[in-house]
């Protein structure tokens, strides 16, 4: 058996065949799903998120939905007002709009009270908005990520990433920036918060709870990405105390022989 690879030559004088047309449009949608194959729903990469006094935008990016890879390439905007709630904003991805000869789906934000999604729906961040104050998207340390009022939290956002859920990247590169201006880090720490700098997409769940239980630092919790949050900031402040041993477990136990 073998497989076949077409790749049209374009050029003045050529004839462009249907088979032609076929094998551009496999090339151009098949290899991002290809690419990314396996991985879970979600936002790959791009699709950040910018305040105004009175407007989130959504940048351009790349969402994996149901194993299909869709590029947005213009910003959404999206409006919103203080309401001293919790607001949870969401991606709503639509069905099929289109007909059989092409495929159309609308990518739209809302605000929402309620914190479950539904279908077709992943979550940007949520925020707390209190009358007068400035919904803001930077941030002073890796705690101030999860400051309750007047911050968007990307804790729990709907991130891609191999086999299951992601972390959002923002949250892995603020975590290993920090550990990293620290003036002593451990070898197991410094080796995966390097890695983290250099990662284009967001780290698996699983990786950064492996991680978390050889340090230690990972309590079973019903809220997966946030307990990836709340470990990682106590390894963080481990690290500032000075403690570098990893999991009680693993730890050598200090033996006392006693002679007369």
């Amino acid at each position: 058996m073998s497989a076949y690879v077409r790749r049209p030559r374009f050029s003045k004088g050529k004839i462009l065949r249907t088979e032609y047309l076929v094998a551009l449009e496999r090339q151009s949608f098949d290899m991002p799903n290809l690419l990314f194959d396996g991985w879970s729903n979600g936002v790959i990469s791009g699709c950040r998120l910018t305040t105004t006094q009175d407007t989130i935008t959504m940048l351009p990016g790349l969402v994996c939905f149901e194993g299909v890879v869709y590029g947005i390439q213009h910003p959404v905007h999206l409006e919103y007002a203080p309401t001293d709630t919790t607001t949870y904003v969401k991606l709503h991805i639509s069905s099929n709009e289109g007909n059989d000869s092409c495929e159309v789906r609308r990518f739209s934000i809302a605000c929402h009270k309620e914190e479950g999604l539904g279908s077709g729906e992943l979550e940007l961040c949520r925020f707390r908005l209190q009358p007068g104050a400035y919904l803001r998207c930077s941030y002073k340390d890796f705690r101030d990520r999860e400051t309750l009022y007047d911050t968007l939290n990307l804790i729990h956002s709907t991130c891609s990433a191999p086999n299951g859920p992601g972390i959002h990247p923002d949250l892995t590169r603020a975590y290993a920036q920090e550990v990293l201006s620290l003036d002593t880090v451990p070898d197991l720490d410094g080796a995966v918060c390097l890695g983290w700098l250099n990662e284009k997409f967001s780290v698996p769940a699983w990786v950064v709870q492996s991680y978390l239980q050889r340090c230690g630092c990972w309590e079973e919790q019903e809220d997966v990405l946030q307990g990836l949050y709340r470990g990682l900031l106590n390894r963080l402040e481990q690290l500032k105390q000075g403690i570098s041993s990893e999991s009680p477990s693993k730890r050598t136990q200090r033996r006392m022989m006693l002679i007369d």
